[in-house]
């Protein structure tokens, strides 16, 4: 069911969300300048090492010992100043290309760029003047990667201005004897100046400089384009993502104290077309710019990672202050849903000239890991953070637009049914190792909900299909992990059933003490069209001695016949006049008809009378994009109210009894195309939670009693056309289960509050 029975109450409450804890391990003290600290895996034992430099030594230290090991060491001109690994030679072993010779204001020497094989033999590969950073990427699309090098200023430029000639965005191919053949090298670009850093994204080399932001790419023809990306006088730069949407980090100006966002201008969403899992970007226009931090000294260091977990990277930035004053180190920034940067100090024992982002212990959780200036040291910074609402995947791999937990094979722990829409399969997926197992075929499953529908005692199934309109049950087995689960049509448009099933709702419409199922037929065509019907159920009877077994009997109740155009969707179910009968609510999504909620009353039984009316009262309309709505007494005063999300549209909304007065929630989220209500914080009253196809952000919304609302996202990269509150560890709280729909995911979020 939709709205979970708060069947504990608690006193505890839902903490805050995460906070990001880190845990300082130093593994190099005394090591000179740090110019440079990355990780990759040296000894290929499937773990990420720390590797850096200093001005005379290329060392990396072993994960999980930190044992050091030197690789090279006073053979180059000092200083080193940047490196990057890669397999140059082709022998399956890690070597480095390295820039050394760092004279930062000599624009006319120095600067030598050479390659250093995993056993430390140094082969040059020529000199560029200020030479300062340095990626491997594929740059032309071969499947190999190339070496960029870019220095800090162009030949012949001098302080202060580093006026004239731009520096030389270089691009070195390795030969298929890099030790003795000649590299290719390819000027890319020699118009921008103060070229601080770059990065690679998507084969394009991200410039940062003096002039902006540029992004360059490499055509089939050999030829080279050049837009600009985003205003400022950036230095650093990093690329993340916030809620599925990219956003560039710069400090600004090159060491200077500004942090500086960059967020990608795109398409809004269209919550009425396809689902996508990232927005289109808007290509040629600008990034939006946004200053984010004034205060820092010389900031030096940035790197993107979602270290709390919740689907969106938080920026993580380091300031080295030259160490002239103890005030240098690294804080990390968080942006919230409405936009605000919160900033959190994570250590000051690092005067952080570079820095790197990694899972360095394989916990799915990234560190930091930071190497310094004048502190002359390397550390780690833990992640030690516990994710508010941590998330669990069931299954990948398959669209899908429901899923249901229960008990389904008797041993005490809930299993899910799903299923793959475009693949028409139905799996089970059996606790507590999500074991997949197929139960039917030929049916792209919509929506369901587990029932007793033979009245043996265990748990059936009771699913939809869309188009053509299909109602089964399919019946649990002695055995549901190894014997078939038969497959009975309850109703079927092309044999005149109802046609459209998007929503299915378990309520005891007739209060016999058996819950029936209430179904659309949303179509406008069939032989309902624009139609609600409810499936009263007789449960089965098991077979008893001499006694054969009587089969269930479902009888379709069409109550809103042709009285619910504009393609309805979800339904609600509650006593919504108070006069002992179970009403029914809905809403519609199109223009045409629909952007409706209503609900429909349920006639007093007459006497000997069949048939007797629904009456349809709207609960508000213009709600463009209208699809879920649920029944429950949101303020405590008694009297049912309506929440409600435009799932096909933007916002969740609960109208308040008797004149159904609106009270927005949440406005800006896009898509929430599910809905649940439940007392998930164990306070006695109605909490709601979302989760949104297009803003794909997992929604809670803690009720106070009074129908105010706080709105928590809980996960800001995850969308669902499905959502369901139940244990799923069995810890006597409400955790939520998701249905991925085009993320290809089944997934359910850990509920923190703990008894």
């Amino acid at each position: 069911m939709h709205t979970a029975v708060p069947f504990i109450l608690l006193a505890a409450s839902l903490p805050l969300l995460a906070e990001v804890k880190f845990r300082p391990q130093e593994i190099q003290a005394n090591f000179g300048v740090v110019y440079a600290v990355t990780t990759a895996d040296v000894n290929k034992d499937g773990k990420s090492d720390v590797v850096a430099i200093n001005g005379t030594t290329l060392a990396w230290w072993e994960n999980p010992t930190w044992t050091k090991h030197v690789i090279l060491e006073g053979v180059t001109k000092k200083d080193n100043v940047c490196f990057s690994p890669q397999d140059i030679d082709g022998d399956g072993k890690l070597d480095f290309a390295l820039g050394a010779d760092w004279q930062p204001t000599n624009t006319t020497g120095g600067g030598s760029l050479q390659w250093v094989s995993n056993a430390g033999k140094v082969t040059p590969l020529g000199e560029e003047p200020t030479l300062h950073r340095m990626r491997w990427g594929d740059i032309d699309g071969d499947g190999k990667n190339e070496l960029v090098v870019v220095p800090l200023h162009g030949r012949g430029t001098k302080a202060p201005n580093w006026e004239g000639d731009g520096a030389r965005i270089l691009v070195l191919t390795p030969p298929a004897n890099p030790s003795t053949e000649k590299w290719l090298q390819e000027t890319v670009d020699d118009t921008l100046h103060i070229v601080h850093n770059f990065i690679i994204h998507d084969g394009e080399i991200w410039a940062a400089a003096k002039e902006g932001v540029f992004a360059f790419k490499k055509y089939q023809t050999g030829s080279w384009s050049k837009r600009q990306l985003g205003e400022g006088e950036p230095g650093e730069i990093k690329l993340g993502r916030v809620n599925r949407i990219r956003r560039l980090a710069t400090v600004e100006p090159w060491h200077g104290n500004k942090i500086v966002v960059y967020t990608e201008p795109t398409v809004p969403y269209d919550p009425q077309s396809k689902t996508l899992m990232r927005p289109l970007p808007q290509p040629g226009r600008m990034w939006e710019r946004e200053v984010i931090e004034t205060d820092l000294v010389q900031a030096h260091a940035l790197g993107w990672g979602d270290f709390d977990g919740d689907g969106s990277d938080e920026l993580a930035a380091g300031w080295r202050n030259n160490g002239r004053v103890k005030d240098y180190g690294i804080v990390l920034y968080k942006r919230a849903p409405d936009g605000k940067w919160a900033k959190q100090t994570v250590d000051n024992g690092v005067a952080v000239e570079d820095l790197a982002v990694e899972d360095l212990n394989g916990d799915g959780k990234p560190e930091i890991i930071a190497g310094g200036r004048a502190t002359s040291n390397i550390r780690i910074y833990w992640n030690e953070t516990k994710p508010s609402w941590q998330r669990h995947i069931i299954t990948t791999g398959f669209s899908n637009f429901t899923a249901n937990a229960a008990d389904f094979t008797g041993d005490g722990k809930p299993d899910v049914i799903s299923g793959d829409l475009t693949g028409r399969e139905i799996y089970l997926f059996a606790a507590p190792d999500w074991k997949r197992i197929t139960l039917h075929k030929g049916i792209s499953l919509i929506h369901g909900e587990a029932m007793d529908v033979d009245g043996d005692g265990d748990l059936d199934y009771v699913g939809a299909q869309y188009s053509p309109g299909i109602l089964f049950w399919l019946e649990r087995p002695a055995n549901p992990l190894t014997d078939a689960w038969p497959y009975h049509e309850v109703d079927h448009s092309g044999r005149g059933g109802v046609h459209g099933i998007h929503g299915l709702y378990p309520c005891d419409v007739d209060r016999d003490g058996t819950v029936d199922i209430i179904a659309n037929s949303g179509q406008p065509t069939g032989a309902f069209p624009n139609s609600i019907a409810w499936f009263r159920l007789t449960r089965g009877v098991p077979g008893k001695g001499k006694s054969p077994a009587k089969p269930p009997v479902w009888q379709r109740n069409v109550f809103a016949q042709g009285d619910a155009p504009g393609l309805s969707h979800y339904m609600g179910c509650g006593d919504v006049n108070k006069d002992g009968l179970p009403d029914i609510a809905a809403g519609a999504k199109v223009a045409n008809g629909g952007n409706w909620f209503a609900w429909w009353e349920q006639p007093k039984p007459v006497k000997g009378a069949s048939g007797l009316r629904w009456i349809r009262h709207d609960i508000a309309t213009g709600q463009e994009g209208a699809t879920n709505i649920h029944i429950s007494d949101l303020n405590k005063d008694g009297n049912p109210d309506f929440f409600a999300t435009r799932g096909h549209g933007k916002g969740a909304v609960w109208y308040e009894a008797p004149n159904w007065t609106p009270h927005e929630i949440d406005p800006g989220i896009v898509g929430p195309h599910s809905l649940v209500l439940g007392d998930i914080d164990g306070d006695g009253d109605i909490d709601a939670a979302t989760c949104a196809k297009d803003s794909g952000v997992a929604a809670l919304y803690l009720n106070n009693g009074a129908g105010r609302f706080e709105r928590r996202y809980l996960h800001e990269d995850q969308s669902a056309y499905d959502i369901r509150m139940i244990d799923m560890d069995g810890d006597s709280d409400l955790d939520l289960l998701i249905a991925g729909q085009e993320q290809q995911n089944v997934v359910w979020l850990e509920n923190p509050r703990k008894p």
